[in-house]
């Protein structure tokens, strides 16, 4: 992420790029702890509460990067993005328990964010996670509905 030129309409006050960045780099915090979760974790019960910790980082970076869109900041494409993969407990072929749909749509919003990551807009990325964070919850939803 960075910033764009000053030249640009409508920039608002540093403050709110301060502001943006600050919530940025607290969203990032949370979503790598969130996938740490995910990569440490061993097969047990705790699987419905570590999708739900993803929906919620996910959904805290969907907020933080939509506030940086709005505070004038410009993304920066990641290298390698596009070819990043879960922990291994969230990919295809590794017993995921829930509805089959909902882990087809699960993948669909990584795949979405991995290219959003690669590119250079801003608004795609902040709508990735917003994918993300709406398929990882109802996952959530749908374990605790069937018991686990």
């Amino acid at each position: 992420m960075s910033e764009l030129p000053d030249e640009r309409a409508g920039i608002p006050a540093e403050g709110a790029k301060e502001h943006a960045w600050t919530s940025v780099n607290e969203a990032r915090a949370s979503w790598s702890g969130a996938m740490r979760a995910h990569e440490q974790a061993p097969p047990d019960p705790g699987f419905r509460d570590r999708l739900r910790a993803l929906a919620e980082a996910a959904a805290a970076m969907r907020d933080a990067h939509a506030r940086a869109l709005d505070a004038g900041l410009a993304w920066r494409p990641v290298a390698d993005s596009a070819r990043a993969r879960p922990p291994y407990e969230l990919r295809p072929g590794t017993g995921r328990r829930g509805p089959a749909g909902l882990w087809t749509r699960f993948d669909a919003a990584v795949q979405q964010l991995n290219q959003a990551g690669a590119g250079d807009n801003l608004a795609d990325v902040a709508g990735a996670y917003a994918a993300v964070a709406q398929v990882a919850s109802e996952l959530a939803d749908a374990l605790q509905a069937a018991g686990e």
